[in-house]
């Protein structure tokens, strides 16, 4: 499902407002049913990668993750 996305680079991401804070993550993208979070946290944090980013979509009302990825 990854290629029906457009994947930010860390740069695209890092230069947009943020939208909403999140426990560990920052939203810089909300389409209405599409939404990239950016996470604040790395590998020392526990995260698989640095600069992860979440893209979430909405599906019969609720927010599902439909792709991870290490955005450089």
């Amino acid at each position: 499902m990854a290629e029906l996305f457009h994947r930010y680079k860390v740069a695209e991401l890092e230069s947009k407002p943020t939208l909403a804070v999140g426990q560990a993550a920052d939203l810089k993208v909300d389409k209405g049913h599409i939404r990239v979070w950016l996470s604040r946290c790395s590998v020392e944090d526990g995260e698989p990668y640095n600069n992860k980013v979440s893209v979430e979509m909405l599906i019969n009302g609720r927010w599902v993750t439909v792709d991870e990825y290490q955005a450089y």
